[in-house]
């Protein structure tokens, strides 16, 4: 056999796979190479390959090139597909159950669908494709890249998705409840009304990630980049936030008071009339953030940042402020009534109708 084996035509191909994937497999063993690595001004012998409902279960089409080729409905139950190259494929209602997809290249296949029932996708590039309200439960997808696929109302719950890369994804109302969701990457995704409570995502990248009305009750958010994310009605009851990245963020949430912010850095974040009432905030950064009319009676602030933040109106009537930088905050009618503030950096505030804590109001 020649070291260079000329490349199968559509009719070719058709021909072996209607010998039956016996013959098929017996070929590949011995021609291995007839189907890997087709240049691409060879594709065009593939483009309008026609495979509709062919039966290639169990079949071996390790790296083969199925770039756009129809395989609607066909049965590849435990094929080997690992490496293959299903670039827009069509695979709509195909039987992928029990097939080896790991490091197979999935970029826009069409897989409405589809079932991938204990199908191996570790590694498998499925960015760009419509995986709405799949369910892959317990599935494991380790290193899967998921890059602004639709996976709205997904279910996850269960499943191992180390690694995976969920950039500029659409994950609206997916389930992740109990997924393991080490070293994932979610940022800029699209997370509204999505299930994250109860998760571990300590150190995760979920910068300008749309969490409006996500669930994050319990979840453990340590030292997570949430910069500029959308936290708009986040349920955040009970979650950690200790040492996150909460810099540019919109938060409004009715039950803040049950999270732990030890350490959270705010700066520029948008907290317009939260109720931080008797919460520990010990050294938090409030630098820059908009807190007008916030509410902070009672509230435990000793050496807090909020240099440069808008705090107009804002409520410290009883809260301790000791050695709190305050410098070049927006203090107008802010009420210090009883609170502590030795040792605070008032330098350059602005305290037109602010009251002092012996009630006396600022001129």
């Amino acid at each position: 056999m020649s070291d260079t084996p000329h490349l199968l035509t559509q009719t070719e191909m058709l021909s072996l796979l209607q010998k039956g994937v016996g013959f098929w497999n017996e070929w590949r063993a011995e021609d291995l190479k007839l189907l890997e690595c087709i240049p691409e001004e060879d594709l065009s012998k593939y483009l309008a390959l026609n495979l509709i409902e062919v039966n290639l279960s169990g079949a071996n089409l390790k790296r083969v090139n199925f770039r756009q080729v129809d395989l609607s409905w066909a049965d590849l139950s435990g094929a080997d597909l690992s490496e293959a190259k299903l670039y827009k494929a069509n695979l709509s209602g195909a039987n992928l159950s029990g097939a080896n997809l790991s490091n197979a290249n999935l970029n826009g296949a069409n897989l409405t669908a589809a079932i991938l029932q204990d199908a191996n996708l570790n590694g498998a590039n499925l960015s760009r494709t419509d995986l709405s309200e799949f369910d892959f439960s317990q599935a494991i997808l380790h290193k899967v890249n998921f890059i602004k696929t639709n996976l709205s109302k997904a279910n996850f719950r269960n499943a191992n998705l180390r690694q995976c890369k969920f950039t500029h994804a659409n994950l609206e109302a997916a389930d992740f409840h109990q997924a393991d969701m080490s070293g994932v990457k979610l940022g800029r995704a699209k997370l509204v009304r999505a299930n994250l409570s109860e998760l571990n995502l300590t150190g995760l990248n979920l910068s300008r990630a749309d969490l409006n009305a996500a669930n994050l009750s319990q979840t453990n958010l340590t030292a997570a980049n949430l910069s500029g994310a959308n936290l708009y009605e986040t349920k955040v009851s009970g979650a950690k936030f200790n040492k996150a990245n909460l810099s540019n963020i919109i938060l409004q949430a009715t039950d803040i008071n049950e999270a732990d912010l030890s350490g959270a850095k705010w700066k520029n974040s948008q907290l317009w009339g939260f109720n931080f009432s008797e919460f520990n905030l010990n050294g938090i950064n409030f630098s820059g953030t908009n807190l007008r009319q916030a509410n902070f009676r009672k509230a435990n602030l000793i050496g807090a940042d909020f240099s440069n933040a808008n705090l107009q109106s804002a409520n410290f009537q009883e809260a301790n402020l000791l050695g709190a930088d305050l410098s070049r905050a927006n203090l107008q009618d802010a009420d210090f009534l009883g609170a502590n503030i030795l040792g605070a950096d008032l330098s350059s505030a602005r305290l037109s109708g602010a009251i002092m804590p012996n009630g006396t109001r600022y001129k």
